[in-house]
């Protein structure tokens, strides 16, 4: 089994105009709930007198005004903010961005490390198996029913800021209902139970975390209690910012390479996933209503939008209106979307569907990939932070 090494940040043409018409506006952040001046802004230590100044100038601004202080504070808001910020869901309901999305701090960045990576992976009492034809990485993945038996995958961190984490692991029966992966951020290890019995060979998204910059173990699997089967190591993505797109990873196996070629991993791949592949290339489109806007791939999208030019990359032919899609689609079970579904939210909460409600792809562990007028541009999120979860759809 192979592994890339890690990833220098690369030059990334598309959606970069738009981040930056946005950094430009934003001049002030809030992470952790401290305000300090955008990065762009603050590097030179020449300007500290300036910046004083001008918060001088801020404060009395925010204490006459918890409005703007509120509204400036959830702009910063991290995309993987801890809990929803009240009152607000996270679709197309908003009439304006609510979230900034960070690049990180080393914008490109990405490194894959797998089970057979040598160095880099440690296991003890974990068994190795065989990955041919279900969907591994590589040849190999290592496998354990003990509870509390711990698998590290060692990673390296550029510099300290957010990263996304992803995992993969193979598809098969007896995959653990209840894994848990444990990532170490500045404020110590975040725990996060996963199924594995859904999401087999693709990458699915763990969360977006503030790392410390280093070489170390950052990313364990252990199995969980509550569930049966087998907890799973094979390999992990960590990628600089909170919506870096494991697929434009090239070169490694199972993601879209430059110019269109696909490179498939052992067993080959479910259409689900590669339906949630094609959506994650959408990562940082700008979000614009269409109508009246026009649905323009890459480009321009809205919730409807991206369902349609996603779809039709598969030859299915969906207009750009959710309640459209949501008569064209297969019934699923509510409680049992796959990777790939669309599901739909009654986001208005009025006890029925309507245009301006919002659809997006189910990409496993709980996360949705969809145009957000929350955070103004595609992103992959938590499906729970959007209300009015109406059902899903398979094509």
């Amino acid at each position: 089994m192979r592994a890339s090494r890690p990833t220098a940040p690369y030059s990334r043409s598309r959606g970069d105009g738009q981040r930056q018409e946005r950094e430009t506006k934003r001049a002030w952040v809030t992470r952790g709930g401290s305000m300090s001046e955008d990065a762009n802004t603050s590097s030179s230590p020449g300007r500290t007198g300036g910046s004083a100044r001008r918060l001088l100038l801020v404060c009395p601004t925010v204490l006459l005004s918890a409005g703007l202080a509120l509204s400036v504070a959830i702009a910063g808001a991290p995309a993987e903010a801890g809990a929803q910020t009240p009152g607000i869901s996270q679709g197309s309901i908003v009439t304006h961005p609510y979230a900034d999305v960070s690049e990180g701090p080393s914008p490109g960045y990405s490194q894959v490390v797998d089970d057979a990576t040598k160095g880099r992976f440690r296991a003890p009492g974990w068994r190795e198996r065989s990955g041919g034809g279900q969907g591994s990485l590589g040849a190999t993945y290592a496998q354990t029913s003990e509870y509390g038996a711990s698998a590290r995958f060692e990673v390296t961190i550029p510099a300290t800021g957010y990263y996304t984490v992803y995992a993969w692991w193979p598809s098969a029966t007896g995959n653990s209902a209840a894994t848990r992966f444990g990532v170490k951020t500045t404020s110590g290890i975040e725990w996060t139970t996963v199924n594995q019995q859904e999401g087999g060979g693709m990458w699915v998204r763990l969360g977006a975390y503030e790392m410390v910059a280093g070489d170390y173990y950052a990313v364990q699997v252990s199995q969980g209690s509550g569930g049966y089967g087998e907890a799973v190591a094979d390999a992990v993505q960590v990628l600089s910012g909170e919506q870096a797109s494991p697929e434009e990873t090239a070169g490694v196996a199972g993601v879209e390479a430059a110019g269109g070629e696909t490179i498939e991993a052992a067993g080959g791949k479910t259409v689900g996933s590669k339906v949630v592949r094609r959506a994650r290339t959408h990562l940082g489109t700008r979000y614009r209503l269409s109508p009246p806007r026009p649905c323009d791939a890459y480009r321009s999208e809205d919730c409807s939008c991206h369902t349609k030019v996603v779809s039709r990359s598969f030859g299915k032919r969906l207009p750009d209106n959710l309640v459209d899609q949501w008569n064209r689609g297969r019934r699923v079970r509510a409680s049992k979307p796959r990777p790939g579904d669309l599901v739909f939210f009654d986001e208005n909460l009025n006890g029925k569907l309507r245009p301006m409600d919002h659809v997006g792809i189910y990409s496993g562990n709980g996360y949705i990939i969809h145009a957000s007028a929350y955070f103004g541009e595609v992103v992959e999120t938590k499906m729970k932070y959007i209300d009015g979860y109406w059902g899903a759809r398979r094509f």
